[in-house]
């Protein structure tokens, strides 16, 4: 019993089935298959560099992202501006309070930001803040019941912090509807209501004021009926009645190191620069005592976050350009081996790890830190570690770290930012950008005429001096060639001097670059995966007109062998009518 090979069945594009070497015992589906496979060899090398290409973006893609991440580690230690130090990491303040009565957690809480100075308070909290309260004589109906059998009808006006306001009380209004009323004016005055159901038949009015403090005090009178001296807010049509006040509405006193202070409020936001103050409850007599400090574990937990987003960075790239230095062969995750793109990113954060910080001012008893190392952040070197994915990865010495920031926290400060620094106090550096040198800036500011009318300044930079040049001014603001930016803040009528120094950190120096390798448009990375991109899409349309070309090709092809077999059927048929013919004449001679 024969068997049928499906494979050598072809249904061309008319839909008729032809049986492949039906006559010529050739599979000729299968050979027209082989030489197109044999014409593919282009397009299926072009596959084999778009497979490739996209592994690359991928690597180039998640290698972004790691740099990125090292951008963001840099938020805090590259020097960026602000007038209350709260984007200088390095001014971070933390509070330690104690007291010789109750916790001082208890009676007050106080909050620091990066403009405060370190120092030491001493507080006694007098009195606290409190809301002006007070009722009414409790009434004999029930809350929701008609009270103006009692109080009458009328007109009453109340005055609070806010301002006044007027309230009717009409002929069946209960305790509740006053309130309502009262209530609907408490933006206009400041005073809101309540009631107090004593029992069934019994229910009181509570007025309290919105805000603290003496200037918050509320006043009422009776302008037509006695509602409110039948209610016993009154005792007459102006004198609040003393014997239902519940609180007076007092302002908070404290004393500050022997001065004393009141405020309206128990949250004291002005009393010093950069410390909000909460009084919960008072305590005469109770010293307590509020320490300010350099918070240095935020510094601290920023550089180690800047290591392990460097060393992130390091260790994929050693991961995708690794060649073993015994066999000389590169590994299979060794995408971005020769990547132009990716040798200049490493080159680069390596220069700026192992630089010096520009500008920074030495003193006269010691060298400031200008390097990496000397804080305990060195390279491993090349071949040093066992593990080759750790090569040129930043090694961390935590305990000369540590010392560093506790013993010259200040220093550590000026080796990762960007500083700027004014002899005059009517002049400060507002910000700054990548090409800003670290240079002495000599301004002179021409501001006569209660305007800022020129600005020139003369700059040194690595011991050369450029005289003469013309900052950009607007309104207060000055800014350099440079993209240094200033403010002035003098009176704006006298001519005026000014020196301004500046020093450039690791820390500025990594932002920067960062900032350059990630730019949307030029950045060395987009270049990189834009460029791989644009040669994908090319390689892709070459694919597919190859295939094109193919497509028709093999129809050809098959129409050609198809023809064949039909010639060398009919040839068969022949043949065979032939051999038929000459059988015959054979048997009848």
């Amino acid at each position: 019993m024969s068997s049928l090979n499906l494979n050598n069945i072809y249904v061309g594009d008319n839909g008729r089935v032809q049986l492949s070497g039906g006559s010529s015992n050739i599979d000729f589906v299968d050979t027209v298959d082989k030489m197109i496979a044999a014409r593919r060899i282009p397009a299926d090398n072009l596959e084999k560099r778009i497979e490739a290409n996209d592994e690359k973006i991928a690597a180039l893609k998640e290698l972004q992202t790691l740099v990125g991440t090292l951008k963001d580690s840099m938020a805090n230690l590259y020097g960026a501006t602000s007038f209350d130090n709260s984007r200088n990491i390095f001014e971070a303040k933390q509070i330690f309070a104690s007291s010789d009565g109750t916790e001082a957690g208890s009676l007050m809480g106080v909050v620091a930001s990066n403009a405060a100075e370190t120092g030491s308070y001493k507080f006694e909290i007098n009195q606290v803040a409190s809301r002006h309260k007070l009722s009414s004589n409790t009434q004999t109906v029930a809350a929701s019941a008609d009270v103006t059998g009692l109080t009458g009808t009328g007109t009453f006006t109340i005055t609070g912090g806010s301002g006044s306001s007027s309230v009717t009380v009409a002929a069946g209004d209960t305790l509740q509807d006053i309130r309502d009323k009262i209530n609907n004016v408490k933006d206009t005055t400041g005073i809101q209501a309540s009631v107090v159901k004593v029992s069934e038949t019994e229910s009181t009015l509570i007025l309290t004021s919105v805000e603290e403090g003496e200037a918050n005090r509320m006043s009422f009178s009776d302008d037509t009926g006695s509602v409110l001296q039948n209610l016993g807010v009154l005792t007459d049509a102006t004198t609040i009645n003393a014997a239902n006040v519940i609180d007076d509405g007092n302002n908070a006193s404290i004393t500050l190191d022997g001065i004393t202070v009141t405020r309206g409020s128990n949250e004291f936001s002005d009393l010093i620069d950069g410390l909000s103050i909460s009084l919960y409850d008072a305590e005469p007599g109770t010293e307590i005592t509020i320490e300010i400090e350099q918070d240095l574990n935020q510094a601290k937990t920023a550089i180690l976050n800047f290591v392990e987003a460097y060393n992130a960075v390091q260790t994929f790239i050693n991961e995708k350009t690794f060649v073993d230095p015994t066999t000389g062969e590169s590994s299979e995750d060794a995408v971005l081996l020769g990547n132009t793109s990716v040798k200049g990113i490493e080159s680069a954060l390596q220069q700026i790890a192992g630089s010096f910080a520009n500008g920074v001012t030495d003193r006269p008893d010691k060298d400031d830190y200008s390097v990496l190392a000397e804080i305990g952040l060195d390279f491993v070197a090349y071949g040093a570690n066992e593990d080759p994915m750790l090569s040129k990865t930043i090694d961390l010495d935590e305990a000369a770290l540590n010392e560093a920031l506790l013993n010259e926290p200040q220093e550590v400060m000026e080796l990762f930012l960007f500083r700027g620094k004014s002899d005059n106090s009517d002049v400060t550096m507002t910000g700054f950008d990548g090409k800003t040198n670290a240079a002495t800036y000599e301004f002179n500011i021409d501001a006569s005429g209660g305007t800022i009318n020129s600005v020139t300044y003369d700059i040194t930079v690595n011991g050369v001096t450029t005289t003469g040049k013309n900052a950009v001014v607007s309104g207060n603001s000055i800014r350099t060639a440079d993209g240094l930016r200033l403010f002035y803040g003098g009176d704006a009528n006298a001519s005026d001097t000014a020196t301004v120094t500046t020093s450039i950190g690791i820390g500025a120096q990594f932002y920067f670059e960062l900032d350059s390798i990630l730019d949307e448009e030029d950045g060395s990375l987009t270049q990189a995966i834009s460029d791989l991109e644009v040669q994908t899409t090319s390689y892709e349309e070459k694919v597919d007109r190859i295939d094109e070309r193919l497509t028709r090709q093999r129809e050809v092809l098959m129409d050609q062998f198809i023809a064949m077999e039909s010639a060398l059927a009919r040839m068969k048929n022949i043949q065979s009518s032939l051999d038929e013919l000459m059988a015959a004449g054979k048997d009848s001679g």
